[in-house]
């Protein structure tokens, strides 16, 4: 349909296109375009638009008439987010976020088959913009971030620790076992550098080498913002570099991905009842899903061990609001409540801008402001009761 002749394998999101072929008009795309841009797209972002290319185009062809997708009339959109907002009994209703994803992803696609260029693609029609507004008005729903893994120590001078799951408390949680050394560093090593997963579980041993003092270095070879491959580095405390140390010796590792799924075998209990038990480290990385399955276990053990204090039935709710991400998340609002400005937390942690960076610590932010250190001040000091 649209691969050019020295593209013999096709895209996931052209071969989602030629699925639906009948929905979709392509006599104006070229097919060196519509490569081009496909090849741009991180990973991440053409899973997300195939995922969400399909969602649109399955709903269009369930319709009665069969709705044209591409290009879509605004009716057809509007109607398609009214959809995606209600839900169903075996569909949650989509967050405010994930429409705007949705219509983010049907516009590029339109842009890649030919659209937009000389006409305004139906994702800007006034009638979808007040539909996603009045979705949002309705929902009254802030974009729910991954909760916070700071590491567990006041950052600043009067300030008390954080409570709750913190590195520390999943650090203690690890034992010395072969699994438990490579929790830790991985733990350690995704706080210090405040790694996304990607990149997490893209780090191989060749990227880590030792600092003069006892401090480390890895070197990240891409990430979400840096599609070019330019590279960036980030520090490693010497806790970190002790723990990774300890993990790349007793798991053998001297090339490679750092971070591997465990598989472990126990043997038949012999005449002494006695079983063996053995640990293979296997050759491939860990997955998005390996990292958050190891987070939830260590935060649960870390719960059962005593090292987290939690109301009682909030261990489920706990758990759930974590990810992969939250280390990141919890670094920013450390350095943030350590007193670094924005800019230099956003360019430590490779955030795209300072207001992503501040986004993160948005909770931190009021008891920092100006409002919050003047009249904290100044009414903290007032000695008033109230009658």
């Amino acid at each position: 349909m649209l691969a050019a002749a020295d593209q013999p394998f096709p895209s996931s999101v052209e071969l989602v296109l030629r699925r639906y072929a009948p929905l979709i008009d392509a006599r104006g795309a070229r097919s060196v375009a519509f490569e081009a841009a496909v090849t741009a797209m991180a990973p991440a972002t053409k899973a997300a638009i195939t995922a969400d290319l399909k969602c649109f185009l399955a709903w269009c062809k369930s319709r009665r008439p069969v709705a044209t997708a591409v290009p879509a009339e605004p009716e057809t959109l509007v109607h398609y987010l009214r959809w995606l907002a209600k839900g169903s009994d075996t569909r949650a209703p989509a967050r405010p976020a994930t429409l705007a994803r949705r219509i983010a992803s049907i516009a590029r696609v339109h842009r890649m088959l030919g659209f937009g260029e000389k006409e305004p693609l139906a994702t800007q029609a006034g009638m979808v913009r007040d539909t996603l507004k009045g979705i949002r008005r309705d929902k009254r729903q802030r974009q729910r971030q991954a909760a916070p893994l700071r590491l567990g120590e006041a950052m600043a001078e009067g300030q008390g620790a954080p409570e709750g799951v913190t590195v520390k408390a999943l650090l203690a949680s690890c034992g010395t076992d072969i699994i438990g050394l490579r929790d830790a560093a991985l733990i350690s090593l995704a706080y210090d550098a405040g790694l996304r997963v990607s990149e997490l579980v893209g780090t191989e041993v060749a990227d880590l080498r030792q600092a003069g003092d006892s401090s480390g270095r890895l070197e990240i070879g891409h990430s979400k913002t840096d599609q070019l491959g330019e590279g960036a580095l980030a520090w490693l405390s010497g806790d970190t570099m002790a723990r990774l140390s300890a993990w790349l010796l007793a798991s053998g590792l001297s090339e490679g991905p750092v971070f591997r799924r465990i598989n472990v075998l126990t043997s038949p209990p012999d005449p002494a009842g006695q079983r063996v038990v053995r640990h293979y480290i296997g050759a491939k990385p860990l997955t998005r899903q390996g990292v958050v399955a190891i987070l939830r276990r260590r935060v649960l053990e870390a719960i059962d061990l005593g090292h987290v204090e939690l109301e009682p039935g909030m261990e489920g709710d706990t758990v759930r609001a974590l990810s992969a991400h939250s280390f990141r998340v919890g670094l920013t609002q450390d350095l943030f409540a350590a007193g670094e400005d924005g800019s230099g937390i956003a360019l430590a942690l490779r955030w795209s801008s300072p207001t992503t960076a501040l986004r993160y610590a948005r909770e931190l932010a009021v008891g920092n402001n100006a409002a919050a250190r003047v009249l904290g001040r100044l009414r903290d000091s007032d000695g008033g009761t109230a009658a």
